[in-house]
Formats: structure tokens, sequence, C-alpha cells
């Protein structure tokens, strides 16, 4: 009996292990699905334009042809929003991209801490995040939509 006891208590504990694994790696940001997803959300305050992938690459200092696919959208002016999702070769390049993706943030929060202090709080709650080889930009009016999407 005991070692139908020690049997069963060690086959617990091998189901047991994959729970504590921390879960599956999030599948890859897939730009023009996810950046549709996020615009329709309502988590910016007002419509955000286009931006060609070159004009993208180039604003955010990203090298254009390790780039696979990208869907980008900033605010005509009027706000600090903005949206950009890329999609790489390599996990290496998007590592870069993250890193340039957050140093825009840092030089927007103090270019607009002069030009539209109101502004500021949504680039302090600025979302970059890296999945495998694509990377996300979100500087929104409304944080909530943004943390569902991320969560789904």
């Amino acid at each position: 009996m005991r070692r139908v006891f020690s049997a069963l208590c060690a086959l617990c504990l091998l189901l047991a292990l994959p729970a504590c694994g921390g879960g599956t790696a999030k599948a890859p940001f897939v730009p023009a699905d996810d950046a549709q997803a996020l615009l329709a959300s309502g988590a910016f305050s007002e419509p955000l334009a286009p931006i060609g992938q070159d004009m993208a690459c180039a604003l955010y200092g990203i090298d254009t042809d390790t780039v696979r696919a990208a869907a980008v959208y900033g605010s005509t002016g009027a706000t600090a929003e903005e949206l950009a999702i890329f999609t790489f070769a390599g996990e290496d390049q998007a590592k870069a991209a993250l890193a340039a993706l957050q140093r825009r943030v840092e030089t927007r929060t103090e270019e607009m801490a002069d030009y539209l202090p109101a502004e500021v709080p949504k680039l302090e709650g600025a979302v970059t995040e890296r999945r495998g080889a694509s990377v996300l930009l979100v500087v929104a009016a409304d944080y909530g939509p943004v943390r569902d999407f991320l969560k789904g």
C-alpha cells in the first residue's frame, strides 16, 4: 500500500510541474492586426494618422533593412499619442529596436515637458514590449485597453 501511495504522490508531483513553469511565451505581435485592434480599443483620445515604414524607421532610428513588417501611427501634433509595432528578421534586431523605442519615449518626454506639459503623463505611462522578433510602443490617453490587449 505504501508503494502505491508513493507512486501516486510521485505522479501528482510530475503532473504539477508544468504549472510551475511560468506559462508559455506570448505570440509575437502582428503589426497590421494588432494595430487595428489597439486603434479600435478606445485607448487613444484622437484618431492617429498612419506613418509610412521608411519614415517610421527614420523617426525611431531603426534600420529599415531589418524590418519585415510595421504598422505605425502618430498624432497629428495635438497629443503625444502614438502606436508602433514592428517585426524583424531576428530577436537581436528586435532588442535593438526596443531600446530605440525606449529612447524615443525619453526624448519625447523631455520635449513635451516644455511644449505640451499636459501630455507628459501619457509618455510616463508608455508601454514598450518585445515578444520574440517583434516590438510594440504605445503612448495612449487610456492604458486600460492597452493592458487588456496585452493580457489577451
